[in-house]
């Protein structure tokens, strides 16, 4: 009856734990050695597991979030996954100079007058243009079939590390589209619509801020390139020994930035729009690509403040936070 009572207690801990309804302090709660001894143990004989076998579980490192059971050493993620931690770290330390980079650099293209100087430019050679047309047309699904391109391959292939950048693509890419629509919400920019205004110079500085006096769609920052930075950064910082995926990525966004301001005859956005948004989903798809990154045992711990096990033989899982 002891035996059964003790076992049951670990299990109820371990399921407490399992759902993060109760936290983990590796220095308090020691798990006792092999739940899994332990159970074989009690069903060939109630007396022949002895207690006092049970040893310490393991040792706080460094992580903080996710319970993995260990049999397996890949993490059990999804597209949720540290959300709110991941929204507020990317506007913090370094990301928030990045979100000021996007501000300033608005306030000084826009006062120069360069907005205009590349609209006009782009007004005058309507062929530049139709180089951005189908990329445009292409640009509002990327994420999705990045993202789940990436879900699909790592399923059919068994290969845990593409599930988890497949959710560091799709959760950027959220929470950048959130922001983006915000941001847009309360500026009410309007786009470079040179067919009802005469006077482009002035419409380049204009915003009209408030909440929804421009709508959502059009609008400063621009959303094709955030929805693309924030893929590209995802991946280039869960993937980040590729070298190619880092050349080929941040050219597409460069692509991007120059299809926005060129389409249309430089109709769709203002050059500042493309650049503001660059920056400031930089730190948005590199802060849940790291993250994601630091879930996977043998990756390296890239991002700091977390605490992980190391579990001595036997049953093992990690917390990240």
């Amino acid at each position: 009856m002891r035996i059964f009572l003790n076992l049951q207690l670990y299990t109820l801990l371990y399921l407490l734990c399992l759902f993060d309804i109760i936290p983990i302090n590796a220095q308090q709660i020691r798990l006792r050695n092999n739940v899994n001894s332990l159970i074989s143990g009690y069903n060939n004989s109630l007396n022949s597991v002895s207690l006092s076998n049970l040893s310490a579980f393991g040792n706080l490192t460094s992580s903080r979030s996710l319970l993995n059971i260990s049999g397996s050493t890949e993490p059990d993620l999804n597209i949720f996954c540290n959300l709110g931690n991941n929204i507020l770290n990317s506007f913090k330390g370094d990301n928030l100079y990045l979100h000021l980079a996007g501000f300033a650099s608005t306030f000084l293209i826009v006062s120069s007058n360069t907005d205009y100087y590349v609209e006009n430019f782009f007004n005058k050679h309507e062929e530049y243009g139709n180089f951005a047309r189908p990329v445009i047309r292409m640009g509002m699904y990327f994420p999705i079939v990045v993202g789940g391109s990436l879900y699909a391959y790592g399923k059919l292939g068994h290969d845990n590390q593409a599930v988890g950048a497949s959710f560091a693509v799709l959760q950027s890419s959220l929470i950048a589209f959130l922001y983006n629509s915000l941001l847009k919400a309360v500026t009410g920019r309007p786009h470079p619509d040179w067919r009802n205004n005469t006077d482009m110079e002035s419409l380049s500085k204009k915003f009209r801020f408030g909440f929804m006096r421009g709508g959502i769609f059009w609008g400063w920052p621009s959303g094709h390139t955030s929805s693309t930075m924030a893929v590209v950064s995802a991946l280039t910082n869960f993937y980040p020994d590729k070298t190619w995926l880092k050349i080929a990525g941040y050219s597409y966004v460069a692509y991007i930035i120059f299809a926005v301001s060129s389409l249309n005859r430089g109709g769709m956005h203002w050059f500042s729009d493309a650049i503001a948004a660059a920056f400031m989903s930089y730190a948005i798809g590199s802060t849940v690509g790291k993250y994601y990154r630091s879930q996977f045992k043998n990756s390296p711990n890239i991002q700091s403040g977390s605490e992980k096990f190391t579990p001595n033989p036997g049953l093992s899982f990690t917390i990240c936070f």
